[in-house]
C-alpha cells in the first residue's frame, strides 16, 4: 500500500483479460504457495482504470480500498481518495469482499481523529460482506520530510495506533485490520505487543512466509507483491495480497457474528448436513459449526446464507424444485432469500427462486425446501445468535474488561484484547444474559448479590449470574445485574474492580461491546 511503490499484474489471465487500458508488464507473479484465496489492495495510485470484472475472474476474492488520508500542505487536511466510491462499487459488482483503509499520518493529528476521517469517507456496514476498516501504517513518504518513526517516539506512536483501533472499535464494534511492515513496526513501535487482537496485514515481498511483527501469531492478510509500473503509463496495478484461510474464513472476516436458525415446529437447529455436502435439515439440539451461517445483504431486501462451515452459499437447488443446499460460491437468483417478519415474533423466508416458503418439510424429519405458497407452522423459524465472542471497553478509561487468570475482580485495567479479555455473551432467557469468561470457563457472578466486586467464579447461571444489556443513545451499552437491580460501575475511573452498585448511568457505567 505504499504509494510509491507500483505493484505488479494479479495474473496472465488478468493481462488478457486487459486489466487495465495500458499495456502491461511482461512478467506476472503467481501467489505464494499454500494460499489460494487472493486479493488486491488499491488507491489513488492505481489510477482510475482498473478492470474489476478481470480481477474477479482471475480470482480475486477480497479487495482493500484506500479511502482517505492526511497531508500537511498548507496545513493538515483530510482527503478522501478519488477513487474510493468507483473502486468499491466496481469490486461489489464483481463480487468481491471489500474493506476501506486509511493511510496513517500521526505526525499530523491524533489516532482518533484520523479514524473519524475513515469512518467518515468510507462508514462501515455489518452487511457480510465489508472487511474491518483498517490502518495503513508505515514508512512516510519521501516528499514528507519525516525520520521512519515520522519523528515520534515509540510510545508516542503506539500510543497514536491505540487512539485509532479503539476509535474504530468503539463505533463499528470491529477490531480495525493493522497493515504494517515488521522492520518498520519493531524498531518504531519498541516491539509493541500490545494489538494482538487486531487481525493483520503484513507486508512482505517474497514467496515465503513473512516474519510477524511482535505481539502477533499469525496473519490475516499477506502483501506479498508490489513490483513495477506499467510501461508508458502513470498508472500501476494492484499490490497483490493472499488470505491466510479458506473461503468459510474469509466469510467470518467479513461477517462478524453468525446466525442459526430454529425451526419452530421441531424446536431443532437447521444444519448443514455433512459439513454442507448434503442438504439442510433441521434435526440438530444444539449449534455447532454445520449449524451457523452468516446472513449477507443481497440486495432489494433480499438476504443470502452462507454456511460457516465449507463457506458456499444456501441455494434453492433448481430453483426451488429441490432441497435447500449450502453449494454455491456466489449469489444468483436461486441463493436469494426474502424474510418475512410474522406477527409471533418468528421469520419464514420466501425464495426468490420460485416465490415459495422455505418449509421444514414433515414436520423436520425431511430436508428443508422452498415448496409452500403459504406460511404454517412448518414454514416458521427464529433466527438465533450463538453466544457471541465479545470484549467490554470501559467508557472510563477506554481499558479492556479483564478477568485476568478468573480467580480475582474484574477490572477495567487490560490494554490487549486478549483471552482474559474475551467473554462468551450467552442469552440467559427472559431478556437476561450471561458472562462467561474465556480463560477459566466460568460465569461472570455480581458476588454477595451485588455488594462485592464481579468475578468469574460461577460454573451455572443463577440469578446473581444474569444480567440485562442496556442501549445507550450514544451506542455504548450498559450492564444491569439482576442480583440488586443496579448498574454494572467501573469504579473510580476503571481504577478500581467492578461492581454492581450504581442506581443511574453515568460514565464510569457506560462500556463499549465489540464483538470478535
Amino acid at each position: 500500500m505504499v504509494g510509491r511503490c507500483l505493484a505488479v499484474l494479479f495474473g496472465a489471465t488478468l493481462a488478457a483479460a486487459g486489466l487495465v487500458v495500458v499495456a502491461p508488464p511482461a512478467q506476472a507473479i503467481p501467489p505464494p504457495p499454500g494460499y489460494p484465496i487472493r486479493g488486491v489492495d488499491v488507491s489513488y495510485f492505481q489510477g482510475p482504470s482498473l478492470d474489476w470484472a478481470a480481477l474477479a475472474r482471475g480470482g480475486a476474492r477480497f479487495a482493500y480500498i484506500r479511502a482517505s488520508e492526511q497531508d500537511g500542505r498548507p496545513v493538515p487536511n483530510n482527503n478522501p481518495d478519488p477513487f474510493f466510491a468507483t473502486n468499491r462499487a466496481r469490486a461489489r459488482a464483481g463480487g468481491l469482499y471489500t474493506g476501506a483503509y486509511h493511510r496513517a499520518r500521526p505526525d499530523l493529528s491524533g489516532g482518533r481523529q484520523q479514524a473519524g476521517v475513515l469512518l467518515g469517507f468510507a462508514p462501515y456496514t455489518a452487511d457480510g460482506l465489508s472487511l474491518p476498516p483498517m490502518l495503513d501504517i508505515e514508512w512516510p513518504r519521501a516528499e514528507w520530510g519525516l525520520d521512519d518513526c515520522f519523528d515520534m517516539t515509540p510510545a508516542q506512536l503506539v500510543a497514536w495506533v491505540r487512539d485509532f483501533v479503539d476509535e474504530v472499535a468503539v463505533r463499528t464494534g470491529r477490531q480495525a485490520m493493522v497493515y504494517t511492515n515488521t522492520n518498520w513496526w519493531n524498531p518504531c513501535t519498541g516491539a509493541s505487543t500490545a494489538f494482538a487482537a487486531s487481525p493483520l496485514f503484513v507486508a512482505n515481498y517474497s514467496q515465503n512466509p513473512p516474519p510477524l511483527p511482535a505481539g502477533w501469531t499469525s496473519f490475516a492478510l499477506w502483501q506479498h507483491a508490489a513490483g513495477a509500473p506499467i510501461p508508458g503509463s502513470d498508472w500501476a496495478s494492484p499490490d497483490l495480497d493472499v488470505f491466510n484461510g479458506g473461503d468459510a474464513a474469509l466469510g467470518q472476516l467479513a461477517a462478524g457474528p453468525a446466525t442459526s436458525l430454529l425451526a419452530t415446529v421441531n424446536n431443532r437447529y437447521v444444519t448443514a448436513e455433512n459439513a454442507g455436502a448434503a442438504p439442510l435439515v433441521a434435526n440438530r439440539a444444539a449449534i455447532g459449526a454445520w449449524e451457523q451461517f452468516d446472513q449477507v445483504d443481497a440486495g432489494g431486501g433480499f438476504v443470502a446464507f452462507r454456511s460457516r462451515v465449507n463457506g458456499r452459499y444456501v441455494t434453492a437447488e433448481n430453483a426451488g424444485a429441490a432441497p435447500l443446499v449450502a453449494n454455491r460460491v456466489a449469489v444468483g437468483a436461486w441463493e436469494r432469500f426474502r424474510p418475512v417478519t410474522n406477527a409471533d415474533g418468528t421469520v419464514s423466508l420466501l425464495a426468490n427462486a420460485n416465490n415459495r416458503y422455505v418449509t421444514a418439510e414433515n414436520a423436520g424429519a425431511a430436508p428443508l425446501v422452498a415448496n409452500r405458497t403459504a406460511i404454517g407452522v412448518w414454514e416458521k423459524f427464529r433466527a438465533v445468535r450463538p453466544p457471541p465472542l465479545v470484549n467490554l471497553l470501559a467508557n472510563a478509561n477506554r481499558r479492556y474488561v479483564s478477568a485476568a487468570a478468573g480467580a480475582s475482580a474484574l477490572v477495567a485495567n487490560g490494554t490487549v484484547a486478549g483471552t482474559s479479555e474475551q467473554f462468551d455473551q450467552v442469552d440467559a432467557g427472559g431478556g437476561f444474559v450471561a458472562f462467561r469468561s474465556r480463560v477459566n470457563g466460568r460465569y461472570v457472578t455480581a458476588e454477595n448479590a451485588g455488594a462485592a466486586p464481579l468475578v468469574a467464579n460461577r460454573v451455572a447461571v443463577g440469578p446473581w449470574e444474569r444480567f440485562a444489556v442496556v442501549t445507550n443513545a450514544d451506542g455504548t451499552v450498559s450492564l444491569r445485574a439482576n442480583a440488586n437491580n443496579r448498574y454494572v460501575s467501573a469504579e473510580n475511573a476503571g481504577a478500581a474492580p467492578l461492581i454492581a452498585n450504581r442506581t443511574a448511568i453515568g460514565a464510569w457505567e457506560k462500556f463499549f461491546r465489540l464483538v470478535t
